[in-house]
């Protein structure tokens, strides 16, 4: 019988002071979305079925996830892995796991004590290291746009003195978004709103032809009350969608903006 793949996933450093551990403890919050970033890396743009047969190990070092993959699955997983060690470019992989790496080296430019590394024990690709001195990039020819939502979800954390940020778990796909704030935003909260419901408003780029958006900045930042939020919100989205009543293709609207020219 062959062996499985291993994979491993690793975090390390120091949150707030403490030293990410697996035995002396992770901060909640970024154990699930380690966790869940992991999940998203190794599944990439395969149906979540093909994690059934996937094992998931727990080490110290700091904080280490070793993935044991059967032979034959996610052989993108390790293409991809290999291509990034290689050259250092996301442009050719998968873009689920492009947004993991992405996403990790903008945690770790926001707290330079934090590391991330995707790595084989048996030498099947170089070592993906993720700290404040990486520069990754993705090159895409998509004209994104400026949009402005309104989100409803958890804030699990916030502040941060270098870049500050607000951490918001969505209500509908529980997924975790980073949202760019200043100092004065966070701390004009009259309320500690970590752990606790809120609605979100932010600008943020889109790309029109995937509805897809990035790089989220606060606009304003509330607690959430159903009964009046939900109403707002209503009314938001009828405006909106009476904006845009004459516009029935708004990736075709771009288009035709850019003079027909493709992306």
């Amino acid at each position: 019988m062959s062996q499985p793949e291993t994979v491993e996933f690793v975090l390390k450093g120091s949150i707030a002071g403490h030293r990410v551990s697996a035995l002396e403890g992770v901060p909640f919050n970024r154990f699930v979305e380690f966790n869940e970033d992991v999940q998203k890396y190794v599944q990439g743009s395969d149906n979540k079925t093909v994690l059934q047969d996937v094992r998931v190990q727990v080490h110290e070092g700091s904080y280490l996830l070793r993935v044991l993959i059967p032979a034959g699955l996610l052989a993108s997983l390790l293409s991809d892995s290999a291509r990034i060690g290689s050259t250092g470019s996301l442009s050719d992989i998968d873009a689920n796991r492009a947004k993991v790496l992405l996403r990790w080296q903008q945690r770790s430019q926001a707290e330079p004590d934090l590391t991330f590394t995707v790595r084989s024990p048996r030498g099947a690709f170089p070592p993906v290291l993720i700290s404040q001195a990486s520069n990754f990039q993705r090159e895409e020819r998509v004209l994104w746009v400026n949009a402005e939502r309104y989100l409803i979800g958890e804030i699990t954390d916030w502040g941060g003195s270098q870049n500050p940020n607000v951490h918001l778990r969505l209500r509908n796909t529980r997924e975790t978004l980073i949202v760019d704030a200043t100092a004065d935003q966070i701390r004009e909260q009259r309320d500690n709103l970590v752990f606790h419901k809120a609605i979100v408003h932010v600008r943020a780029k889109q790309n029109p032809a995937t509805g897809e958006l990035k790089d989220y900045k606060l606009i304003e930042l509330r607690a959430y009350a159903p009964d009046v939020e939900d109403a707002r919100l209503d009314q938001l989205f009828a405006a909106g969608a009476k904006a845009w009543a004459g516009v029935p293709d708004g990736g075709a609207w771009v288009e035709e903006l850019r003079g027909g020219s493709g992306v």
